[in-house]
């Protein structure tokens, strides 16, 4: 089950940075890891660095994709997207923190994507 996870995780990421490379974003990086986690995205828009979680799912029966980005997720990727701006000198740049929910149909050939715009911040 884990693997078929990772699986629907990977594909809805290689279709949000579909969508994000039409919008005009400028990817910087895919899978920034460090030992305490992963940024799924992050890239530029105009002026702003933007961090972004992904969450895929086939139904509702487990809540919203957004709801799984708790507020311990949330301090999770707020402090290792400070290690990635120090790490790679971007002092002068603002940021934001975006979820982009994609849902699948059973077949995997419908999706739909929500981009949530400064889906939480930093406080």
């Amino acid at each position: 089950m884990k693997k078929y996870n990772k699986d629907i995780g990977n594909y809805g990421e290689s279709l949000a940075l579909e969508f994000l490379k039409k919008n005009n974003y400028d990817i910087i990086c895919r899978n920034f890891r460090t030992r305490n986690g992963e940024i799924d995205i992050i890239c530029k828009f105009k002026d702003i660095i933007v961090f972004i979680e992904v969450k895929s799912r086939y139904s509702y029966t487990f809540g919203l994709p957004n709801e799984a980005v708790t507020y311990l997720k949330q301090k999770q990727i707020i402090s290792m997207s400070k290690y990635f701006l120090i790490k790679n000198k971007l002092f002068n740049y603002n940021c934001r923190f975006d979820v982009i929910e994609i849902y699948f149909n059973k077949n995997n050939n419908l999706y739909d994507i929500n981009h949530l715009k400064d889906a939480f911040r930093l406080y």
